[in-house]
């Protein structure tokens, strides 16, 4: 027998297709990481991202990616493979988060696949919280004051936890 993409004798390159995308190192000034761990050969992805406007992603493994919006795709042109294992898939930049939570999902027509048109089983990692501050905005700064104003600037002078202007 011959042995397929996935060491096995006369299979067919389906017992490795399994994929896990991940969020790697999170900046709130605007790139995460997408993290992998493939089974088999990846020739091309497309997923979407969920919470962030995305601008942009980094070309790694000898893949082209673009990222717009929320959706995220990745290929070679001369159908080059990214080989089974893990690593960095690609660094998405962002120019804002738009929800509390992030997160990865094959969302309308996204797939992983290998050169041979094999589509993988995808699973995802855990979602991405974004804290934000008092008045809503994410990972921003500003804090109740003394007297339970977003960004106020009374302090409690006395200690007692009350508001000291009345």
């Amino acid at each position: 027998g011959q042995l397929d993409v996935c060491g096995q004798c006369n299979g067919d390159g389906t017992t490795c297709a399994t994929a896990e995308l991940s969020f790697g190192t999170f900046d709130s000034s605007g790139s995460v990481e997408i993290l992998y761990d493939f089974g088999g050969p990846v020739a091309a992805f497309q997923f979407e991202v969920t919470g962030l406007d995305l601008t942009g992603g980094s070309s790694l493994n000898g893949m082209d990616v673009v990222a717009l919006g929320s959706t995220v795709a990745g290929y070679n042109a001369l159908n080059n493979e990214i080989q089974a294992g893990t690593g960095v898939l690609t660094v998405l930049s962002f120019s804002a988060v738009t929800a509390g939570t992030s997160s990865i999902s094959l969302g309308w027509g996204g797939a992983v696949g290998s050169a041979a048109g094999i589509e993988y089983a995808v699973t995802f990692g855990d979602d991405l919280t974004h804290q934000s501050d008092c008045a809503g905005t994410f990972y921003g700064n500003l804090v109740d004051d003394a007297c339970g104003d977003c960004g106020g600037g009374v302090p409690d002078t006395d200690g007692d936890g009350v508001c000291d202007t009345d």
